[in-house]
C-alpha cells in the first residue's frame, strides 16, 4: 500500500506540472515532454500502450470483464469527481458500456516515464469519436496511468483522464 501512496503522489505531481503551464503554450503531449532516446524506453512504452489499449478495446467493444482484468485489485481512477476503487470504476464501466456507442478511437504521443524495474507512467493523448447517452463525449483527452509489473504482465494502478483544453475538434 506504501508503494501505491508514492506512486499516486508522484502522478498527482506530474499531473500538476504537466496542468502548470498555460494552455496558449499547450500543442498535445508530444511538444511539452521530452523526446526518448532509450530504445528500452521505447519498448516499455510499447508494451504500456498494449496494456492501455486494454481498456480502450473493452470499452469501444462493450467487454467490461476484459476492463475489470486488466486493473489491478488496489487499482484507483482519478477523474474530475475524485477516486474511485476497482469496484467502483468497474461498476460505471458496466454502465458505460450500455449507453455509449464508441465508433473509434486512436492513442497517440505516448510517452513512458519509468519507476523503476518494475513500475512506470504512461501518458497519452486519446482521440475518441463515441456517443454516450444520446451525447457526444468531448473528443479529445489526455491520459496518464500507472503500471506494475506483476505476475509476468503489466497491470493498471491508476489511471486519469481530463478532457484536452488544446485541442480543436475537427467533427
Amino acid at each position: 500500500m506504501k508503494s501505491l501512496s508514492i506512486l499516486i503522489t508522484a502522478t498527482l505531481l506530474l499531473e500538476c506540472f504537466v496542468s502548470a503551464k498555460p494552455n496558449s503554450h499547450r500543442r498535445g503531449l508530444a511538444s511539452r515532454m521530452p523526446s526518448q532516446s532509450s530504445g528500452s524506453n521505447t519498448k516499455l512504452t510499447a508494451d504500456l500502450l498494449a496494456a492501455e489499449r486494454e481498456f480502450w478495446d473493452s470499452w469501444k467493444n462493450k467487454q467490461p470483464d476484459r476492463f475489470a482484468s486488466a486493473l489491478a485489485d488496489d487499482a484507483v481512477f482519478f477523474g474530475l469527481y475524485g477516486t474511485t476503487g476497482k469496484a467502483e470504476s468497474v461498476n460505471e464501466q458496466r454502465d458505460s458500456v450500455n449507453s455509449c456507442q464508441v465508433a473509434s478511437y486512436a492513442l497517440t504521443n505516448a510517452r513512458a516515464i519509468p519507476i523503476d524495474a518494475s513500475a512506470a507512467i504512461l501518458l497519452y493523448d486519446a482521440e475518441q469519436h463515441a456517443v454516450c447517452g444520446g451525447q457526444p463525449v468531448h473528443p479529445f483527452m489526455h491520459g496518464e496511468s500507472v503500471y506494475a509489473f506483476r505476475n509476468g504482465r503489466w497491470i493498471n494502478l491508476l489511471r486519469s483522464e481530463v478532457p484536452a483544453a488544446d485541442h480543436q475538434s475537427r467533427q
